[in-house]
């Protein structure tokens, strides 16, 4: 399930750069990373497993 919620995550973030511009979107993810204290570099393995959205750093590749 957390594979399924990651790529439509990634659909998600694929749509809001087109719509809009990506900077904007890292930016805000920046944002609630930052308000939550979310760790940046979490071990892939563990992503993997345990979440059920990509982590920042992920995200922020992808979308540049």
């Amino acid at each position: 399930m957390n594979i399924l919620s990651r790529r439509f995550e990634y659909q998600a973030d694929s749509y809001a750069q087109q719509t809009y511009s990506g900077m904007y979107l890292i930016s805000s993810l920046k944002k609630l990373s930052q308000k939550s204290l979310s760790n940046l570099t979490p071990h892939l393995l563990y992503v993997s497993v345990h979440y059920s959205h990509p982590s920042l750093l992920q995200r922020v590749k992808k979308l540049k």
